[in-house]
């Protein structure tokens, strides 16, 4: 539980990064293979960035969880074993999306990161601009 605080909160408390800088696709899939979650914090995305840690982490311990209990049980029951071996090849499942999901939107986003600079450009102003200057 230490842990998640330490990886929601530290991130949180950084600088404000320049928004004027252009963010590298690389360096977000580098961000993103150290943890669920590390591309979006590095393309400034923090509440994106924790909810992919939050769903990792707590898929990772269902996972666990129901890998424990399959491995433990001791009922005669074989069907109550065998929901076990699928609950916990669900939630492994789930890591591996949640992972994969934040690797893929780190790259579109740091692709894409300059587009709602370009968007929020008044064009209009900024041709009438150029008329008055001529």
């Amino acid at each position: 539980m230490i842990m998640v605080y330490f990886l929601t909160i530290i991130p949180l408390l950084g600088q404000k990064s320049d928004s004027t800088l252009q963010k590298l696709p690389s360096k977000a899939v580098s961000k993103a293979l150290l943890f669920p979650g590390g591309g979006q914090f590095y393309n400034d995305q923090k509440i994106k960035g924790i909810f992919l840690l939050s769903a990792s982490i707590g898929a990772g311990f269902l996972y666990f969880d129901h890998a424990n209990k399959y491995k433990n049980y001791d009922g005669i029951d074989m069907s109550e074993k065998a929901k076990y071996l699928k609950l916990r090849n669900k939630y492994g499942w789930w890591v591996g999306f949640v992972y994969i999901y934040g690797l893929l939107d780190a790259i579109v986003e740091a692709h894409l990161h300059p587009f709602r600079d370009v968007m929020a450009e008044d064009i209009e102003n900024t041709n009438s601009d150029k008329r008055e200057q001529e």
